[in-house]
């Protein structure tokens, strides 16, 4: 009778579990629903600005635990023109333990009390930890919208080898600032300098941002065909009047600024409207070496370091960089003009991976120096900037060459000895640009063999080689 029961017990059950597997089975022809974006490819090829959109919304939904998309403003053609966060002090990050995250939820209730749209803002020198970047201010630099978007790859997707800065830093990347130079340079005119608002005065369309802030802008060029055009009046274009609200908003948290553009390979520091020296000037020159000293240690690259207007050899009033570190005060304000001088705005797109990441090297060095440097630096103890330029030298910082010609019998012709100089550096350009994919190749070959025990360091794994 037990034997019985038992079977009968075990067959019920049986019974139950096969009803239980029926119940809670997922019909086949019904598929499960999930959002997938497609994430782009931001290191080996220049993206539309439906693409680089596309790749920032795959960043925030992939870890939005500490990374969040802002919109700062909408462009003359109703593009947006949107910055990144990335705050790894954020209540969200399950990674942080339980009592930093509690004081990150102090400060997150904080900000929804006073009622402030974007970025966080807090008050006391210690909170001084932002990192803001911004590319793409000129439209035919394609390339500084490649390297601001490997910034956040690496931030984001490679985040595991950068745990100790997020810690302590809170970066604010802005990838593109001129989406509609930017597009119309990639369909119509690859050459395209300027935004593409229409100007009151005249029918040329287009106003150089990077002369538009109110800093010294009267002292920028007048002329509406040029391609530095400083614009009807300071903050005129939607484009600098988005950057302004962030940059005002954050001023009391800035801790360094990098303006990306291209393609002088040099580091530079204020000022750019005077050839004075700003008072901290040995400290901004030790960033940049820092900088400088990291690329040339990762592939032999050579860059230069100086002030804007020592480097550049002219004046240039109503920049980004000098509104920054002239009127918000930010302790650390550097320029990065990437590479290469004789390859134009656009290098061939094999390159963009290699850029991309040399400059990563320099900027994180330059970001790790900088919140070392930033108990040394104090702005409220400095003197007044310096003049402005004289009259005679006011908007002498846009060459003639900047002049959009009217015909073509206006170009000036160059001298055979002037040819034949340019046509050497950029023989020794490419030379160098394929030397440093040679470099590229070999490094990854040897990551890709399989590891053996070794007595000594191999001899000449980086040779160093660069601009000389």
């Amino acid at each position: 009778m037990q034997s019985t029961n038992k079977i009968k017990r075990n067959k019920k059950a049986k019974a139950r579990a096969g009803q239980k597997v029926t119940i809670n089975a997922v019909p086949q022809n019904k598929a499960v629903r999930r959002l997938v974006i497609p994430r782009p490819d931001v290191l080996h090829t220049y993206l539309e600005y439906g693409q680089i959109n596309q790749y920032l919304e795959y960043i925030v939904h992939r870890y939005s635990n500490f990374v969040k998309l802002y919109t700062l403003g909408i462009t003359h053609e109703k593009r947006e023109v949107r910055a990144v966060e990335i705050n790894w002090m954020n209540p969200n990050n399950t990674e942080l333990p339980i009592t930093m995250r509690m004081q990150a939820a102090k400060q997150s209730e904080l900000q929804k009390l006073s009622g402030v749209k974007g970025p966080s803002v807090l008050m006391g020198e210690k909170n001084r930890n932002v990192i803001f970047i911004e590319a793409g201010t000129h439209a035919r630099e394609w390339i500084t919208v490649s390297t601001s978007l490997n910034c956040i790859y690496q931030l984001t997707e490679r985040y595991t080898r950068n745990i100790e800065m997020l810690r302590n830093l809170r970066f604010i990347i802005v990838p593109l600032v001129n989406p509609d130079g930017y597009e119309y340079s990639r369909t119509k005119n690859r050459n395209w300098r300027k935004n593409r608002r229409p100007n009151k005065a005249s029918k040329i369309v287009g106003t150089d941002c990077n002369r538009n802030y109110d800093i010294f802008w009267e002292c920028g060029p007048t002329r509406t065909n040029r391609n530095t055009y400083k614009g009807e009046r300071p903050f005129s274009e939607p484009e600098t009047r988005a950057m302004r609200t962030i940059l005002d908003s954050l001023a009391p948290n800035l801790l360094f600024f990098l303006s990306l553009h291209s393609y002088g390979q040099s580091i530079m520091y204020p000022w750019g409207y005077s050839r004075e020296s700003p008072y901290y000037w040995r400290e901004l020159h030790t960033l940049a070496t820092a900088g400088r000293t990291a690329i040339k240690t990762y592939n032999g690259r050579e860059y230069r370091t100086g002030s804007i207007s020592g480097l550049t050899k002219r004046t240039i009033a109503g920049s980004v960089v000098d509104y920054v570190y002239g009127v918000l005060k930010t302790p650390m304000a550097l320029v990065m003009e990437l590479p290469s001088r004789e390859l134009g705005f656009q290098p061939p797109v094999e390159m963009i991976s290699q850029i991309g990441h040399e400059s990563w090297f320099g900027i994180r060095e330059m970001c790790k120096n900088a919140f070392d440097l930033r108990q040394i630096i104090r702005r409220d103890e400095e003197p007044n900037a310096p003049k402005p330029p004289s009259h005679k030298e006011l908007g002498a910082g846009d060459n003639q060459s900047d002049v959009l010609p009217t015909n073509a019998n206006e170009d000036k012709k160059k001298s055979p000895i002037r040819k034949k100089l340019k046509k050497r550096a950029k023989r020794t350009l490419l030379t160098q640009h394929a030397d440093i994919l040679e470099l590229q190749k070999r490094h990854m070959q040897n990551a890709l063999m399989p590891r053996r025990a070794m007595t000594a360091p191999l001899a000449g794994t980086r040779s160093g080689r660069g601009d000389v």
